[in-house]
């Protein structure tokens, strides 16, 4: 999924290229002038602001007051782009609360990259916090947070993969975390989606359970979670590059 930017820009010209440049690379929200993006950040919160500074109505250091007054706003990042070469307008923006100054004529290549590592650091940010939350209760320390996280997925996922509703949102649920930061934990942890690794961990159980000599393919599929015993087949050949049948027979020799 691509994070939100919105883009507060009154040259319509440079608004255009803004947003065709950038709408490769996140989900692109546009407004003309400072009121224009308050009214936006209040219905669509985006997960960044790329704003110009000299705007009519509400400028962009206006804007960003507005925006850090506002319980709702005040932490969403702002990056100003803008033609102004005066320090004290870039020290003026610094101290209300931008995250980077970009001054014009800018390298779109710049800008791209600032605004991914500012998203980056923020979500890395909301992890944490979240993470914070989910252990709390349980007086776990900062060093032991990630094998604990490790340890109680897994152990979920064991206990409950002959189940097939087993889903991710199932599991963030039972950890008592958000869909999306259970994700992004478990993809930094476990170098995989959590559906491939439910599903390669269906499969090994599978693997082990022919192994010990289980000869009913579609028991042995039902009971690791598999709805359809000729997709659990795929799965299994294209995993282990053999079909289930095949250990079956290797089994029995």
């Amino acid at each position: 999924m691509k994070h939100k930017v919105l883009v507060v820009e009154d040259y319509a010209p440079m608004r255009q290229i803004l947003k065709d440049i950038l709408a490769d690379y996140f989900d692109l929200l546009v407004a003309e002038d400072g009121d224009a993006a308050l009214q936006i950040c209040e219905q669509d919160q985006p997960d960044l602001i790329i704003s110009d500074i000299m705007m009519p109505k509400r400028n962009g250091l206006s804007l960003l007051d507005a925006l850090k007054s506002n319980p709702k706003t005040k932490d969403i990042p702002l990056i100003f782009i803008t033609a102004l070469t005066d320090i004290e307008d870039k020290h003026k923006g610094l101290e209300l609360g931008a995250v980077d100054y970009i001054s014009k004529p800018f390298d779109i290549k710049e800008v791209i990259m600032k605004a991914k590592n500012i998203l980056k650091d923020r979500q890395s940010l909301q992890s944490k916090s979240e993470l914070n939350k989910m252990f709390e209760e349980n007086k776990i320390s900062v060093d032991d947070r990630n094998a604990e996280f490790i340890r109680k997925t897994k152990a979920y996922i064991s206990d409950n993969l002959s189940n097939s509703e087993l889903s991710v949102k199932m599991i963030s649920e039972h950890l008592t975390t958000s869909l999306s930061t259970f994700e992004r934990y478990f993809e930094k942890h476990f170098h995989e989606t959590p559906k491939v690794y439910i599903r390669t961990q269906r499969l090994e159980k599978a693997y082990l359970l022919f192994k010990n000599n289980y000869t009913s393919v579609a028991d042995v599929a039902f009971s690791v979670g598999f709805n359809s015993l000729s997709y659990f087949c795929k799965c299994f050949k294209d995993q282990y590059k053999v079909s289930p049948s095949s250990v079956i027979k290797k089994q029995k020799k």
